[in-house]
């Protein structure tokens, strides 16, 4: 036997209902406790002086749900690397391991060139290697 859906007043279902006050004040997405979204759906519920257990699990589902097709979006477009900065492509593992090997190289030969001298660039190379690493690891 069918389950029989709660609606709310005019015949429109819970998570309509919701996801219409969503796309109405969107920063509500981003708050962490929905008192505001249940202050708003008792105004609009008279009957009620309590929110049933099936409209808050209604309402976490939607949101879950659009969180997850927000993050997604952002996902979709190119992984962010940790500078800020996007890459153009995905670099295979491989590559990346063979660039490590190089910088690392680069590395040794200014130590052993001269290490005081070349302080600046034992540096800038130490961050290059530490990035391909984090990205190789990602």
């Amino acid at each position: 036997m069918a389950k029989k859906r709660f609606r709310v007043a005019g015949g429109e279902s819970i998570g309509g209902y919701f996801r219409k006050l969503y796309a109405e004040h969107p920063e509500w997405l981003r708050k962490r406790k929905n008192d505001p979204l249940y202050q708003r759906w008792l105004e609009d519920h008279p009957g009620y002086t309590e929110i049933p257990a099936q409209v808050k699990t209604n309402l976490a589902n939607v949101k879950s749900v659009l969180k997850k097709k927000r993050k997604r979006g952002r996902r979709s477009q190119v992984e962010a690397l940790g500078d800020g900065t996007r890459p153009a492509v995905r670099i295979p593992p491989r590559e990346l391991a063979a660039l490590e090997e190089q910088i690392d190289e680069g590395l040794s030969m200014a130590k052993n060139l001269d290490r005081a001298g070349l302080s600046k660039v034992i540096a800038l190379l130490r961050e290059a290697r530490n990035q391909v690493v984090m990205r190789l690891h990602r």
